[in-house]
């Protein structure tokens, strides 16, 4: 529990700086936005290009890989299927992210470093591409989809896949990976560069989180909509995990255990940074960034007695 709350607290920490310096003016009501902005243009492309750019990918196993995606995206298609017809496109793509973006750059990297040691590093760092990547972009088609809405689909089609294109968090991955592919190395003044923006990336993430709560503070938590997507977050993504590793496909005990505890991460600061760009849902997506995290402390501390 020590451990665990040594992780966590951090996370706490920086969110609730964030509260303090809005809600006694430190940081004014346009910070939120820019500090954002600057999450989402400099520090987390340079973080996602670091991760591929030094992965090793021939230290991947399939069957944890398969399992992650399968949890990752199982979650956010379900919960965009429930929510669709109810509250429109946009709404239901951030309300999906926040259910399925799991934290596995901040807490899983390390929580997986505590309970697995140095063998842990190759699936969390999978783990982080795929949710900073693969989820990431699924929720920016949607949303881009959802903009777009009225103007055909194959025009709507064509504009999403032009945002993707065209946006750093998924330029950045890619070349590291032809960087990784190619064993190629970054001057190292570059890569000083890059890795001074990759440390401001998920602490100025969690401020800006921070300051959007202290923003919203009246709003409370009154409309509950945060409770179902913290329960597909921390109970239906971790059973999709353990279903496909274990059941499914037979994976080593260490593997499937590996692959639930990313699945029970709490929810990353991913869907309110699309929240804020696209102007949809930013309230949700926060509180159920807190929720989840608070939660986590529980089930995460449940499931590793457990395991031992």
């Amino acid at each position: 529990m020590t451990a665990l709350l040594n992780v966590v607290l951090p996370v706490f920490a920086l969110i609730a700086l964030g509260y303090l310096c809005r809600r006694v003016n430190v940081l004014g009501p346009a910070a939120v936005t820019e500090i954002n902005r600057f999450v989402v243009w400099l520090a987390q492309p340079a973080l996602l290009f670091g991760i591929t750019a030094n992965a090793h990918w021939s230290s991947y196993r399939l069957d944890f890989t398969l399992a992650m995606a399968g949890a990752l995206v199982g979650t956010f298609v379900l919960v965009l299927a429930l929510t669709w017809r109810r509250m429109g496109a946009g709404d239901a793509v951030v309300d999906a992210q926040s259910a399925a973006y799991a934290n596995n750059g901040f807490l899983g990297i390390p929580l997986g470093l505590l309970v697995f040691g140095d063998w842990s590093l190759p699936f969390s760092g999978v783990s982080v591409i795929l949710t900073a990547c693969v989820l990431y972009a699924l929720g920016l088609i949607g949303l881009e989809m959802a903009r777009a809405h009225g103007h055909g689909l194959g025009k709507a089609l064509m504009k999403a896949g032009g945002a993707v294109v065209r946006n750093p968090m998924m330029i950045a991955p890619a070349v590291g990976a032809v960087f990784s592919t190619l064993g190629l190395k970054p001057p190292e003044g570059v890569t000083t560069l890059l890795g001074l923006l990759a440390g401001a990336a998920i602490p100025c993430a969690l401020v800006a989180l921070g300051l959007f709560l202290a923003e919203n503070a009246k709003a409370g938590f009154g409309d509950w909509s945060w409770a179902p997507l913290t329960a597909a977050k921390l109970i239906v993504q971790p059973t999709i995990a353990w279903l496909i590793a274990g059941p499914i496909l037979h994976a080593p005990l260490q593997v499937v255990q590996m692959a639930v505890l990313m699945a029970m991460m709490p929810t990353g600061a991913g869907p309110f940074m699309l929240a804020q760009v696209y102007g949809r849902r930013g309230a949700v997506a926060s509180q159920t960034i807190l929720m989840t995290t608070v939660l986590s402390i529980v089930s995460i501390t449940i499931y590793l007695t457990v395991i031992r």
